[in-house]
């Protein structure tokens, strides 16, 4: 079994807008891991990974962290910047749903990152 590579549809929030678009279970259930490829210039936010578990309505950030240690907002990869997701370390499988969430709306333009995943197969 080999290592695959797919591009996945872009996560995009769009302008006076919080929350990008989703990629959904039939986007990342064979998936190992996603990268993201930010775009050169983001307004000046925190932008957060949601995830949503299977019959939910509600959002939830994906937070990280080592038993006993504080946990940390899992955050997408900055202006300009890429960032590889571990599925197997951040269990985001076990999501529905995955999504970026901007702490407040966008003002500046369409914010688009790219999104490919890495998935094992024949």
């Amino acid at each position: 079994m080999g290592l695959h590579v797919a591009q996945l549809p872009d996560l995009a929030i769009p302008n006076s807008a919080a929350p990008s678009n989703a990629l959904v279970r039939a986007d990342i259930e064979d998936a190992i891991g996603i990268l993201l490829i930010a775009p050169a210039a983001l307004d000046a936010l925190t932008y957060t990974i949601q995830i949503r578990r299977n019959g939910a309505a509600t959002w939830v950030a994906l937070q990280e962290g080592d038993i006993g240690v504080a946990l940390a907002d899992v955050l997408a990869p900055a202006a300009g910047k890429a960032q590889f997701y571990d599925f197997t370390r951040l269990g985001i499988s076990a999501g529905h749903s995955f999504r970026i969430n901007a702490s407040s709306t966008v003002g500046d333009a369409l914010h688009i990152w790219e999104a490919s995943k890495i998935w094992t197969g024949v």
